[in-house]
């Protein structure tokens, strides 16, 4: 009867281990949801809905795309890292929450290095330096010349406190060296609107949204600010190129779960997420956003966000009053 005993406790115990292996070699067996902390409609969205589609596809469960916007991608981002070890809850985050938020935000309710688990980078989208068609300004070297001549303040428009064209502004000002200050508008759309009313003499803009004002010659692209030139604006050179050494900015976009996640679950996450974004269609769809084919290991995903967070506390440190 002992013996019994002990081999039913034994078979018992091997079970329990075993149960976690089996379940995530199994994984998924329901639903996932997918949190966007946007609103639809947005880059961000469209990159988690397009990457919820093929993995449903691949995976054979739905992944459901659950909008959660709010205080910049902070409240999505929050409910992410909450879902601590539940891998039924991934998510799709970017600059602003991942790295810019953890350093100008007290009490923000999660750390990105601590409480998420990175899976892959899926895009990086370059920002333009547009101004007017107008404008006196026909390169970068005669801005930057004529803003270091001094005069009054300058006023810039950004989307919001916090957003890759904010931090691409301020770390312009500074590198630079002459007096301007952000004025901040709700969402990119306003801040168009008023470079083409000529309310504000430049900006620095997502590619997308001001591609088709370069093309009409409604605007003039100064630069780009990725390293290499985009693909989309070919003519265009980097800021770098043009004559400001060293300058890079811009938004980028990931994959990412709560912190906790099983090995085996985040690297078939990480397997299937790479498989879906070089599909023929997914390539086009995320190069017609601006964006190169890029994908990262866990690890660089992590040590990326680090070297962020770094780069840009920096920029804050030194940044106007109006810009923190």
């Amino acid at each position: 009867m002992r013996a019994a005993t002990r081999r039913s406790l034994m078979a018992a115990g091997l079970a329990s281990m075993a149960g976690p292996a089996f379940a995530q070699a199994d994984y998924p067996n329901r639903p996932v949801r997918v949190i966007v902390p946007f609103l639809a409609g947005g880059i961000l969205d469209q990159l988690g809905r397009l990457l919820a589609e093929r993995l449903a596809r691949q995976l054979g469960q739905p992944f459901i795309v659950e909008n959660r916007p709010g205080a910049g991608g902070n409240l999505g981002t929050q409910a992410l890292a909450r879902a601590k070890g539940d891998p039924y809850t991934l998510g799709i985050g970017s600059s602003g929450p991942l790295a810019i938020s953890p350093i100008i935000e007290t009490n923000l309710g999660y750390d990105p290095l601590t409480d998420l688990t990175p899976i892959t980078l899926l895009a990086q989208t370059p920002l333009v330096l547009v101004v007017p068609a107008e404008s006196p300004w026909r390169d970068l070297r005669q801005m930057m010349a004529a803003l270091q001549a001094g005069g009054p303040e300058v006023l810039y428009p950004t989307p919001g406190v916090g957003s890759p064209q904010l931090l691409a502004g301020e770390a312009f000002r500074q590198q630079v060296g002459f007096a301007a200050a952000p004025v901040h508008y709700n969402g990119s759309a306003p801040v168009v609107l008023a470079i083409l009313a000529k309310e504000m003499p430049y900006t620095f803009e997502n590619l997308t949204l001001v591609l088709q004002h370069i093309r009409s010659g409604s605007l003039r692209a100064l630069a780009v600010t990725s390293r290499t030139r985009a693909a989309l604006l070919p003519e265009v050179p980097t800021m770098i190129e043009a004559g400001l050494p060293g300058f890079e900015a811009g938004g980028w976009y990931g994959f990412l779960g709560p912190a906790g996640l099983p090995e085996a679950v985040v690297a078939r996450l990480h397997a299937e997420a790479v498989a879906a974004l070089r599909e023929p269609v997914a390539m086009q769809r995320i190069a017609e956003m601006g964006s190169p084919n890029i994908t990262s290991t866990p690890a660089e995903f992590r040590a990326f966000i680090a070297a962020e967070m770094q780069r840009w506390r920096g920029v804050m440190r030194n940044a106007t009053p109006a810009a923190r």
